[in-house]
């Protein structure tokens, strides 16, 4: 099927109406007598460079169809990807809303009305008591304030991680925290084999296929890592292999695996299959995060419930013994 014919089936079945013009443009210019790849290149923000590359690599070797398809399955498995570690937070962030609210609306609608019986008795309630009191008059009689407490700190953290320095901050902790640190290095090395693996199998030399690989990794002090190693491979002339052994982020199994795909011609082969390993091990992270979390969540709320319950019990408890 021709271009022409190929973007007449397309674009009258393209939802989005911003995406639809990008297609009829990109339409015109190739039936104007552009390239494809040409064409594609004027909506970066629509056609990333990795595309881009692989569809003029597509054009220039005459295997195009073969190029989207790979395409396709890049794509698909980042959304896979994506869609898991949604899907992975769903029920640990219903839960704590859904506890935050419960707890908030003790504190103020439950909680005022049960301790007003004991307004004439303060200097006699427990700490916890007193503790509970003091927070729930005061969201109760500041509401307003608190919100606007909350937004502000909200507001000030997130122009904060807009700076160099919060952009900084927040990809250090991002490599250094437990737990977290591990699964966010695996997603990155996994994007980033993936795509480094996809270029060079559609026939991107390995120079451009390092420099766009690296976009797909958002931490700047990964992508310094990276950059070093493009040094290493295109200027020194050191084996892929041995310049990633250098990056710590890579796990050592990375370095074996493509030493045998340089040794065996099949780099971007197995860079694939490394990619797909490593998903794999993030899949299993991800669960194993979300059992954890799950009871941690119910300790925490119910640690909170009961020390609202805790604080309303004790003055009756203490009045109880006073009677007998």
């Amino acid at each position: 099927i021709p271009y022409d014919k190929a973007f007449q089936l397309i674009i009258p079945h393209t939802e989005d109406s911003g995406f639809k013009s990008v297609l009829s443009d990109v339409r015109s210019r190739v039936l104007e007598g552009g390239s494809l790849a040409g064409a594609m290149e004027m909506h970066p923000q629509v056609f990333p460079k990795m595309y881009v590359s692989m569809v003029r690599s597509g054009e220039n070797a005459g295997n195009l169809g073969i190029i989207m398809s790979r395409l396709a399955d890049y794509y698909e498995s980042q959304e896979q990807l994506r869609s898991k570690l949604k899907g992975a937070l769903i029920y640990p962030t219903f839960m704590m809303v859904f506890g935050i609210a419960v707890v908030i609306f003790m504190v103020t609608s439950i909680v005022p009305k049960i301790t007003s019986i004991f307004d004439d008795k303060e200097e006699a309630l427990p700490l916890p008591t007193r503790i509970l009191t003091g927070v729930s008059n005061f969201v109760v009689d500041h509401w307003f304030l608190l919100i606007i407490f909350i937004v502000g700190v909200f507001l000030a953290i997130s122009s904060f991680l807009r700076t160099k320095r919060g952009i900084e901050w927040r990809d250090k902790m991002e490599l250094k925290l437990p737990l977290i640190s591990n699964l966010r290095i695996k997603i990155m090395v996994s994007r980033y084999c993936q795509t480094l693996g996809t270029l060079l199998k559609s026939g991107v030399d390995l120079k451009t296929s390092l420099e766009i690989s690296k976009h797909v990794v958002v931490n700047k002090i990964f992508v310094e890592k990276l950059d070093q190693m493009i040094i290493d491979v295109n200027n020194k002339g050191i084996p892929l292999s041995v310049a990633m052994s250098r990056i710590d982020y890579f796990p050592e199994y990375v370095h074996h695996v493509v030493t045998i795909g340089e040794e065996a011609a099949r780099v971007d082969e197995l860079l694939e299959k490394v990619s797909t390993r490593m998903q794999e091990e993030v899949s299993s992270l991800l669960e194993g995060l979300t059992t954890l979390l799950q009871p941690a969540l119910i300790l925490v709320m119910g640690g909170a419930v009961g020390f609202i319950a805790l604080a309303v019990l004790l003055p009756m408890l203490n009045m109880s013994q006073i009677l007998q």
